[in-house]
């Protein structure tokens, strides 16, 4: 701002310059081209509007050109708001109900109405554009937002270009990289509930001459819980080193390591004594279905990969991204499984999982980017291919039952007899894309042919069931660009979904089928030149054919319903109008129907878990000047309307709303000596409001997180 002129990305690497509008009259300038190495979409940016994204098109794309829904999380914003998990720093993203199971131990997240519950629910699953696969059940990777540049959102089908995804949508987490800037950052947070963090963040060049950068990120926390008997505790590290030979050529090593010794909450409670009445009372919010003596959840994950890019001249890019990760677990938990007619009997089922998974992932990339005629191509053309192997324990007893009003804890858990299971999973996938531009048109056009293969193994019996499954999924869009910065688009995109596990003995044991999607969608964005905002709206329907969801005959595996439909709109408005001033707003309406089950009576009913209206609202404002220079002040309220508790739409879970609050102060504004350091205070679920998350059945219903402040000290330099 301020130099009366605007950019606009006319393709990757290109941006055209032009004359801001000005409430003092029209202002001629003459157009200029300025030929440079893209911006790249993982970056770190000032502010909440970031004017990239790579998780859309797997190449560096304005998001007002993706003819598709992207929400774009960013790293300022997770500090403001002071998010402790993936799902916290979700909160404010349309279409997104990020807090259905709310727990540090799995990032569990609904996007336009698709997500599901146990095993096979639909946790955040990219990192850095691969696929972080995961074990037969309870082994599944997350990631500490600390360790993040961004997070962006695709909306709708993404398997064009990914392969294994759902047709909600895609989260892909962008980790720090080495940067060319030097930067330092340490800091200390406590908080309610035991909370106590230390974390890390330096990165800059290695050497004088720059062809070698670092980044080195770390964090380790403690902290009881709300619930009673449940810890929380976790140590992460994220090194990286860049090797930049010349301009044309970067190779970024990427390596994590994180150890969950504690995985924290992640039971359930009955409706009864929390949404629907129960005559002995209410359940309190801490209130823990399990045993002190028997319940725990240890994680170890590690990986290593690259990314290598290289330009061979102005039309040919070649890229290729690595990963492996090991991934090892230990689940115990005594779980409800119903209650009895007394209203108080709380029958249970004890369950023990020990995994691992060894995994790997790779994505070979060929761009080019070239003209026919008056239109611009960017194709990109890539072979994927991912591999996974695990072995599981499992096994499950019935436990001794609890009374919901008088637990009794420390009782004796039966010796759990455990069947091992190994599952071999292995896809590959070719894609193609073309990305045309033809004056202000925008045209997307991409098809994929993936064969997924998996192999599971009993080893008590030696039955071994091996299903091969091939599909073609596609997707296009297209989209104008209007001189005042709106931009209209329509899409359309499939999705297909290979699943692992396997249905429970007592229905035969066999795999399930792929889960498959269908999107129809239109929208308009809306960018005004001169402002760094950025606006989007989107009508959509998603049709997904055998998903996944709880087997009511046991809880510890998943069966196949019929057909899902969800249909909504969408709102989303980012932006910072000045280097004081940034703003959130969202609102989206879901309606996502079951229309065909396998289970009577059900066809037609609303989706459990997946409310009708969802709204959020966030402010953030920076004082420069005067007396109150240096102090910072956030607020937003979030609201989650009613949703069905069960697939009978038998009962309700109440709508609520939310308020978050935020203070800062830079003690530079005292003392230069002091310049870097920051004193911040976080509050969220400002009012202690007591609530129940979701219910997925009468038996499995989750408690919100209650007042969580925060304070931390920081210091960068």
């Amino acid at each position: 701002m301020g130099t009366g002129l605007s950019g606009q990305f006319t393709d990757p690497k290109t941006v055209t310059l032009l004359p801001a509008m000005s409430n003092a009259g029209d202002m001629t300038l003459p157009e200029v081209n300025v030929q440079a190495t893209a911006w790249h979409a993982w970056q770190p940016i000032s502010g909440y509007v970031a004017p990239l994204t790579t998780t859309g098109t797997k190449t560096d794309t304005p998001l007002i050109e993706a003819p598709q829904s992207v929400g774009v999380v960013t790293r300022d914003q997770i500090d403001d708001q002071g998010a402790r998990t993936v799902a916290q720093a979700l909160r404010y993203t349309a279409g997104v109900l990020p807090e259905v199971r709310p727990s540090a131990r799995y990032d569990t997240v609904y996007v336009r109405g698709f997500g599901g519950q146990g095993t096979n629910a639909a946790y955040v699953g990219f990192l850095d554009g691969l696929r972080q696969q995961r074990g037969v059940s309870y082994a599944i990777p997350n990631v500490d937002p600390w360790l993040l540049e961004r997070i962006e959102v695709l909306r709708g089908p993404a398997s064009v270009l990914y392969g294994q995804t759902g047709a909600g949508g895609l989260v892909n987490l962008v980790s720090r990289r080495p940067t060319e800037m030097p930067t330092h950052e340490v800091r200390v947070d406590v908080g309610n509930d035991g909370y106590a963090q230390g974390a890390f963040d330096f990165g800059g060049p290695l050497t004088g001459d720059g062809d070698f950068l670092y980044r080195l990120t770390g964090v380790g926390q403690m902290s009881d819980t709300q619930y009673d008997f449940s810890k929380e505790r976790r140590l992460a590290i994220a090194p990286a080193v860049t090797w930049k030979p010349d301009q044309d050529t970067t190779l970024t090593l990427l390596a994590n390591y994180q150890y969950d010794p504690d995985g924290g909450f992640y039971n359930f409670v009955p409706a009864t004594g929390t949404v629907t009445a129960n005559p002995y009372g209410t359940l309190p919010s801490g209130f823990f279905a399990g045993d002190p003596n028997w319940n725990r959840y240890q994680r170890r994950a590690g990986s290593i990969g690259y990314q290598f890019e290289r330009r061979i001249d102005d039309v040919w890019t070649v890229r290729q991204n690595f990963r492996y990760q090991h991934i090892s677990s230990e689940f115990r938990a005594v779980s409800g499984r119903a209650v009895a007619a007394n209203q108080r009997t709380l029958t249970r089922i004890a369950t023990q999982s020990i995994e691992e998974a060894n995994t790997v992932a790779l994505d070979n990339q060929v761009q080019a980017s070239f003209a026919t005629g008056p239109l611009f191509h960017t194709v990109l053309t890539g072979l994927d291919w991912s591999y996974s192997s695990a072995s599981r324990k499992l096994g499950s007893v019935t436990a001794p039952s609890l009374d919901l009003f008088a637990p009794v804890y420390n009782v004796r858990i039966p010796v759990i007899p455990l069947a091992t299971t190994l599952q071999d999973q292995d896809q590959l996938g070719g894609y193609l894309q073309d990305q045309m531009a033809f004056g202000r048109w925008r045209l997307n056009i991409g098809v994929r042919l993936d064969r997924a293969t998996t192999e599971t193994v009993t080893v008590a019996t030696g039955a071994r069931t091996t299903q091969t499954d091939n599909a073609v999924t596609w997707r296009t869009g297209l989209l104008y660009l209007f001189d005042n910065g709106l931009a209209p688009y329509v899409s359309y995109a499939t999705s297909f979904l290979p699943n692992s596990g396997t249905y429970s003995p007592a229905r035969g044991g066999g795999a399930f089928k792929p889960t498959t999607g269908e999107l129809f969608e239109t929208g308009v964005k809306f960018q005004p030149a001169g402002y760094n905002s950025f606006v989007q709206a989107a009508l959509f329907q998603i049709t997904q054919q055998n998903v996944l969801t709880t087997d009511p005959l046991n809880s510890s595996y998943s069966t196949q319903t019929g057909e899902i439909r969800s249909r909504g709109f969408e709102l989303e408005g980012r932006a910072s109008l000045t280097d004081s001033l940034d703003l959130i707003g969202t609102y989206a309406y879901t309606d996502a129907r079951i229309t065909r089950s396998t289970v009577a009576g059900v066809s037609g009913n609303q989706a459990p878990s997946v409310p009708e209206h969802m709204a959020s609202a966030w402010a953030d404002y920076s004082f420069r000047e005067g007396r109150l220079a240096g102090f910072g002040i956030g607020a937003g309220i979030r609201y989650i309307g009613s949703a069905p508790g069960d697939e009978a739409n038998s009962f309700r879970v109440p709508g609520f709303a939310l308020f978050d609050a935020a203070i800062r102060y830079d003690l530079g504004a005292l003392h230069d000596k002091l310049k870097g350091t920051q004193l911040a205070l976080n509050a969220s679920n400002l009012f202690d409001k007591e609530y129940i998350s979701s219910c997925s059945t009468a038996t499995t219903c989750f408690f919100g997180n209650r007042r969580t402040v925060i304070g931390s000290l920081s210091y960068r330099w």
